[in-house]
Protein backbone atom coordinates (compact mmCIF):
# COMPACT_ATOMS: atom_id res chain seq x y z
CA UNK A 1 0.00 0.00 0.00
CA UNK A 2 2.70 2.15 0.93
CA UNK A 3 4.85 1.69 -2.59
CA UNK A 4 1.64 2.25 -4.63
CA UNK A 5 0.48 5.43 -2.51
CA UNK A 6 4.01 7.10 -3.38
CA UNK A 7 4.19 6.12 -6.95
CA UNK A 8 1.44 7.62 -7.19
CA UNK A 9 3.18 10.94 -5.66
CA UNK A 10 6.05 10.29 -7.51
CA UNK A 11 3.57 10.29 -10.74
CA UNK A 12 1.93 13.59 -9.53
CA UNK A 13 4.99 15.29 -8.99
CA UNK A 14 6.67 14.28 -11.69
CA UNK A 15 3.49 15.22 -14.21
CA UNK A 16 3.53 18.61 -12.51
CA UNK A 17 7.64 19.14 -12.88
CA UNK A 18 7.88 18.01 -16.50
CA UNK A 19 4.58 20.19 -17.52
CA UNK A 20 6.42 22.83 -16.37
CA UNK A 21 9.34 22.53 -17.83
CA UNK A 22 7.90 22.39 -21.11
CA UNK A 23 5.92 25.17 -20.34
CA UNK A 24 8.99 27.35 -20.04
CA UNK A 25 9.73 26.40 -23.67
CA UNK A 26 6.53 27.55 -24.48
CA UNK A 27 6.51 30.67 -22.37
CA UNK A 28 10.02 31.92 -24.13
CA UNK A 29 8.47 32.23 -27.62
CA UNK A 30 5.97 35.31 -25.60
CA UNK A 31 8.84 37.06 -24.13
CA UNK A 32 8.38 40.57 -24.67
CA UNK A 33 11.02 42.18 -26.98
CA UNK A 34 12.63 45.39 -27.42
CA UNK A 35 11.23 47.01 -30.86
CA UNK A 36 11.82 50.77 -31.69
CA UNK A 37 12.17 52.80 -34.69
CA UNK A 38 16.38 53.76 -34.52
CA UNK A 39 17.61 56.76 -36.51
CA UNK A 40 20.59 54.50 -37.07
CA UNK A 41 21.63 51.01 -36.81
CA UNK A 42 25.27 50.52 -36.27
CA UNK A 43 27.99 47.42 -36.81
CA UNK A 44 31.50 48.20 -36.23
CA UNK A 45 33.18 51.34 -38.39
CA UNK A 46 29.90 51.58 -39.54
CA UNK A 47 28.49 55.43 -39.81
CA UNK A 48 25.68 57.97 -39.53
CA UNK A 49 25.08 62.00 -39.56
CA UNK A 50 23.10 64.63 -37.82
CA UNK A 51 22.74 67.66 -39.49
CA UNK A 52 25.78 67.49 -41.22
CA UNK A 53 28.39 65.22 -38.72
CA UNK A 54 29.50 62.36 -38.86
CA UNK A 55 29.34 59.97 -36.53
CA UNK A 56 31.43 56.53 -36.60
CA UNK A 57 30.79 53.24 -34.46
CA UNK A 58 33.67 51.54 -33.28
CA UNK A 59 34.87 49.18 -30.57
CA UNK A 60 31.78 47.35 -30.01
CA UNK A 61 31.60 44.90 -27.33
CA UNK A 62 30.59 42.91 -24.14
CA UNK A 63 31.63 44.75 -20.69
CA UNK A 64 33.37 43.16 -17.64
CA UNK A 65 31.01 43.50 -14.27
CA UNK A 66 27.55 43.15 -13.61
CA UNK A 67 24.85 43.80 -16.08
CA UNK A 68 20.75 43.60 -16.42
CA UNK A 69 21.18 41.92 -19.86
CA UNK A 70 18.68 43.98 -21.64
CA UNK A 71 19.25 43.75 -25.27
CA UNK A 72 22.91 42.81 -24.26
CA UNK A 73 22.42 39.26 -22.36
CA UNK A 74 24.65 37.62 -20.09
CA UNK A 75 26.37 38.94 -17.23
CA UNK A 76 27.61 42.20 -18.37
CA UNK A 77 26.60 44.83 -20.09
CA UNK A 78 26.98 46.45 -24.05
CA UNK A 79 29.10 49.12 -24.52
CA UNK A 80 30.25 50.92 -27.53
CA UNK A 81 32.84 53.87 -28.97
CA UNK A 82 31.46 56.92 -30.71
CA UNK A 83 32.95 58.96 -32.10
CA UNK A 84 33.21 62.32 -34.51
CA UNK A 85 35.22 65.53 -35.40
CA UNK A 86 34.62 69.02 -34.53
CA UNK A 87 35.51 70.79 -37.57
CA UNK A 88 35.48 74.08 -35.53
CA UNK A 89 36.43 73.38 -32.02
CA UNK A 90 37.14 76.23 -29.33
CA UNK A 91 40.92 75.87 -27.95
CA UNK A 92 42.58 78.55 -25.68
CA UNK A 93 46.50 78.87 -24.15
CA UNK A 94 47.83 81.17 -21.62
CA UNK A 95 50.61 83.37 -21.99
CA UNK A 96 52.29 83.61 -18.55
CA UNK A 97 53.53 86.69 -17.24
CA UNK A 98 57.48 86.15 -16.40
CA UNK A 99 57.57 83.41 -18.62
CA UNK A 100 59.55 82.64 -21.58
CA UNK A 101 57.87 81.38 -24.65
CA UNK A 102 59.07 81.15 -28.44
CA UNK A 103 58.57 83.12 -31.27
CA UNK A 104 60.02 83.26 -34.63
CA UNK A 105 62.31 80.58 -33.48
CA UNK A 106 64.07 82.63 -30.66
CA UNK A 107 63.60 82.62 -27.10
CA UNK A 108 61.44 85.73 -25.44
CA UNK A 109 60.08 86.78 -21.81
CA UNK A 110 56.87 87.46 -21.83
CA UNK A 111 55.53 90.80 -19.86
CA UNK A 112 51.77 91.77 -19.99
CA UNK A 113 50.10 94.63 -18.41
CA UNK A 114 46.40 94.94 -17.58
CA UNK A 115 45.88 98.61 -17.85
CA UNK A 116 47.33 98.55 -21.56
CA UNK A 117 45.90 95.36 -22.66
CA UNK A 118 49.10 94.71 -24.17
CA UNK A 119 51.51 91.64 -24.48
CA UNK A 120 54.95 92.15 -24.97
CA UNK A 121 57.97 90.06 -25.80
CA UNK A 122 61.58 90.78 -24.68
CA UNK A 123 64.37 88.90 -26.22
CA UNK A 124 66.38 86.34 -24.35
CA UNK A 125 70.15 87.22 -25.40
CA UNK A 126 72.23 84.24 -25.52
CA UNK A 127 75.19 85.71 -23.34
CA UNK A 128 77.57 82.82 -24.16
CA UNK A 129 76.79 83.10 -27.90
CA UNK A 130 77.39 86.41 -27.83
CA UNK A 131 80.99 86.22 -25.90
CA UNK A 132 81.85 83.36 -28.22
CA UNK A 133 80.90 85.54 -31.21
CA UNK A 134 82.61 88.29 -30.08
CA UNK A 135 86.80 87.87 -30.37
CA UNK A 136 87.75 90.98 -27.83
CA UNK A 137 86.57 89.67 -24.90
CA UNK A 138 86.75 86.41 -23.06
CA UNK A 139 84.31 83.16 -23.38
CA UNK A 140 83.76 83.92 -19.55
CA UNK A 141 82.33 86.35 -17.24
CA UNK A 142 84.03 88.04 -14.20
CA UNK A 143 81.84 88.35 -10.98
CA UNK A 144 82.43 90.51 -8.49
CA UNK A 145 80.36 91.84 -5.27
CA UNK A 146 77.51 90.00 -7.08
CA UNK A 147 77.96 91.96 -10.20
CA UNK A 148 78.71 90.44 -13.63
CA UNK A 149 81.83 91.53 -15.75
CA UNK A 150 82.71 91.19 -19.62
CA UNK A 151 86.48 90.68 -19.56
CA UNK A 152 88.31 92.34 -22.45
CA UNK A 153 91.10 90.59 -23.62
CA UNK A 154 93.60 93.09 -24.54
CA UNK A 155 94.00 94.37 -21.02
CA UNK A 156 91.90 92.68 -18.74
CA UNK A 157 89.60 95.52 -18.39
CA UNK A 158 86.01 94.72 -16.92
CA UNK A 159 82.70 96.21 -18.44
CA UNK A 160 79.44 95.83 -16.58
CA UNK A 161 77.16 92.77 -18.37
CA UNK A 162 74.04 94.97 -18.78
CA UNK A 163 76.39 97.87 -20.16
CA UNK A 164 77.83 95.70 -23.06
CA UNK A 165 75.02 93.39 -24.01
CA UNK A 166 72.86 95.07 -26.68
CA UNK A 167 69.26 96.30 -26.02
CA UNK A 168 67.06 93.13 -26.67
CA UNK A 169 64.17 93.37 -29.16
CA UNK A 170 60.85 93.86 -28.42
CA UNK A 171 57.49 92.81 -30.17
CA UNK A 172 54.00 93.88 -28.68
CA UNK A 173 50.58 93.06 -29.08
CA UNK A 174 47.50 94.04 -27.78
CA UNK A 175 43.85 92.57 -26.93
CA UNK A 176 42.33 91.39 -30.82
CA UNK A 177 45.90 90.89 -32.92
CA UNK A 178 47.23 87.63 -34.24
CA UNK A 179 49.77 85.87 -32.54
CA UNK A 180 51.32 83.18 -33.25
CA UNK A 181 52.09 80.47 -30.96
CA UNK A 182 54.52 77.78 -31.24
CA UNK A 183 52.85 74.24 -30.30
CA UNK A 184 54.37 71.00 -30.68
CA UNK A 185 53.12 70.37 -33.76
CA UNK A 186 54.06 73.70 -35.05
CA UNK A 187 52.67 77.58 -35.62
CA UNK A 188 49.68 78.41 -34.70
CA UNK A 189 47.70 81.55 -35.46
CA UNK A 190 45.87 82.62 -32.74
CA UNK A 191 43.99 85.47 -31.29
CA UNK A 192 44.25 87.71 -28.13
CA UNK A 193 41.28 87.24 -26.50
CA UNK A 194 42.00 89.00 -23.03
CA UNK A 195 45.28 90.39 -20.75
CA UNK A 196 45.82 90.36 -17.26
CA UNK A 197 48.58 90.91 -15.06
CA UNK A 198 49.32 86.88 -14.74
CA UNK A 199 49.38 86.75 -18.31
CA UNK A 200 46.94 86.51 -22.10
CA UNK A 201 44.47 84.53 -23.22
CA UNK A 202 44.96 83.27 -26.71
CA UNK A 203 42.13 81.74 -28.16
CA UNK A 204 41.68 79.41 -31.37
CA UNK A 205 39.39 77.04 -34.10
CA UNK A 206 40.46 73.84 -34.99
CA UNK A 207 39.35 70.24 -35.54
CA UNK A 208 38.86 68.19 -32.38
CA UNK A 209 38.18 64.31 -32.55
CA UNK A 210 35.75 63.83 -30.02
CA UNK A 211 35.18 60.02 -28.49
CA UNK A 212 32.24 59.04 -25.93
CA UNK A 213 31.16 55.92 -24.69
CA UNK A 214 27.95 54.28 -25.15
CA UNK A 215 25.92 51.98 -22.70
CA UNK A 216 22.70 50.45 -23.11
CA UNK A 217 19.64 52.80 -22.37
CA UNK A 218 22.33 55.56 -21.80
CA UNK A 219 21.08 59.02 -23.00
CA UNK A 220 23.58 60.72 -25.71
CA UNK A 221 22.99 64.50 -27.30
CA UNK A 222 24.38 64.99 -31.04
CA UNK A 223 24.57 68.07 -32.38
CA UNK A 224 21.47 69.41 -29.83
CA UNK A 225 19.72 65.94 -30.49
CA UNK A 226 18.73 63.85 -27.47
CA UNK A 227 18.71 59.86 -28.25
CA UNK A 228 19.32 56.83 -26.08
CA UNK A 229 21.43 53.54 -27.07
CA UNK A 230 20.11 50.04 -27.47
CA UNK A 231 21.93 47.30 -28.38
CA UNK A 232 19.97 44.59 -30.10
CA UNK A 233 22.65 42.06 -30.20
CA UNK A 234 25.73 41.49 -29.75
CA UNK A 235 27.22 43.18 -33.12
CA UNK A 236 25.05 46.14 -33.05
CA UNK A 237 23.91 49.41 -31.36
CA UNK A 238 20.91 51.48 -32.19
CA UNK A 239 20.98 55.45 -32.10
CA UNK A 240 16.94 56.33 -30.87
CA UNK A 241 15.06 59.49 -30.78
CA UNK A 242 14.73 60.49 -27.24
CA UNK A 243 10.82 60.11 -27.80
CA UNK A 244 10.75 56.56 -27.87
CA UNK A 245 12.52 56.25 -24.60
CA UNK A 246 9.06 55.82 -22.33
CA UNK A 247 7.85 52.99 -25.06
CA UNK A 248 11.72 51.16 -24.22
CA UNK A 249 11.43 51.39 -20.50
CA UNK A 250 8.35 50.05 -20.15
CA UNK A 251 8.86 46.87 -22.27
CA UNK A 252 12.07 46.34 -20.34
CA UNK A 253 9.59 46.57 -17.14
CA UNK A 254 7.39 43.94 -19.12
CA UNK A 255 11.05 42.10 -19.29
CA UNK A 256 11.75 41.99 -15.84
CA UNK A 257 7.97 40.75 -14.83
CA UNK A 258 8.30 37.61 -17.66
CA UNK A 259 11.82 36.72 -16.13
CA UNK A 260 10.27 36.79 -12.19
CA UNK A 261 7.41 34.53 -13.50
CA UNK A 262 9.72 32.24 -15.68
CA UNK A 263 12.21 32.08 -12.78
CA UNK A 264 8.89 30.97 -10.77
CA UNK A 265 8.09 27.97 -12.90
CA UNK A 266 11.77 27.10 -12.97
CA UNK A 267 11.10 26.60 -9.11
CA UNK A 268 7.85 25.02 -9.31
CA UNK A 269 9.94 22.43 -12.06
CA UNK A 270 12.65 22.23 -9.84
CA UNK A 271 10.89 21.37 -6.49
CA UNK A 272 8.25 18.92 -8.31
CA UNK A 273 11.27 16.68 -9.17
CA UNK A 274 13.08 17.02 -6.23
CA UNK A 275 10.01 16.00 -4.79
CA UNK A 276 9.07 12.58 -7.28
CA UNK A 277 12.47 11.82 -6.37
CA UNK A 278 11.64 11.40 -3.02
CA UNK A 279 8.50 9.80 -3.40
CA UNK A 280 10.18 7.08 -5.04
CA UNK A 281 12.68 6.58 -2.66
CA UNK A 282 10.60 6.59 0.13
CA UNK A 283 8.24 3.97 -1.69
CA UNK A 284 11.51 1.78 -1.34
CA UNK A 285 11.92 2.34 2.00
CA UNK A 286 12.06 -0.61 4.40
CA UNK A 287 8.40 -1.22 6.50
CA UNK A 288 8.73 -2.14 10.20
CA UNK A 289 7.04 -5.22 11.45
Amino acid sequence: MQRRAAAAYFAFFLVISVAAYAYIGVAESQRPAVSLDADAELTNESTFTVDGTEYTATNIHMSSGGGGGHGGGGGGSMAADLSWTNESSQYTATLEHNATTTYQNDTYRVHTDSNESTVTLEEELNVSGLLAEDSSVKNTLATQNGTEYVVYRSNNTQVPLSEWLPEPETVSFTTGDTYPYATDSGTQETTISDVSDSGATLEWFAPRENTIELSEGGNITLNEQRFFTHFPDHHTVQIVPIQQYDQYQETLDQQDYFHERKNGIWGVSILSGIAAVLMLGMAYMPVRG
